[in-house]
């Protein structure tokens, strides 16, 4: 569609539907605006209800409750911790705030990975990116602390 669009333009005969594609168009914006601004509500309301959640037991429940595979969202420190037990019933822990833009992560218990609800980054237990937008990994905490 874009290779035509682009053809036809230099050409000088522009399509019939060529005013779908243009980034000008006042209908679409006016169209668009309740999903837009629904999106950004959502991310609003994640932004703050996931830093209240770590303020009580955790989004999943205490680090001692933890499972083999699970996953949960402490404070330690006065931040976000996100603590993982391995298979081996070992504790990892990493900040739980993305690097993108600073959403509070949450755990995918069935990938194994940490989860940006704002903007769908992914982390690997170890904090490493597995999927962005964000870019930096995740900054590893001492499990000990907890």
């Amino acid at each position: 569609m874009a290779g035509a669009l682009l053809a036809s333009l230099v050409r000088g005969t522009p399509q019939r539907w060529a005013g779908l594609y243009d980034p000008g168009r006042f209908g679409s914006a006016v169209q668009s605006a309740p999903t837009f601004l629904k999106a950004q509500w959502d991310t609003g309301k994640h932004f703050v209800k996931d830093r209240l959640d770590t303020f009580a037991d955790g989004t999943m429940g205490p680090v001692r409750d933890l499972r083999p595979g699970e996953g949960t969202v402490v404070r330690a420190g006065g931040k976000p911790c996100a603590v993982h037990r391995d298979d081996q019933g070992e504790l990892h822990a990493v900040s739980a705030v993305c690097t993108h833009l600073g959403c509070v992560l949450a755990f995918n218990n069935a990938e194994r990975t940490w989860e940006c609800p704002c903007h769908g980054s992914r982390f690997g237990v170890d904090g490493e990116v597995v999927q962005g937008p964000a870019l930096r990994p995740l900054e590893r905490q001492d499990p000990g602390e907890l």
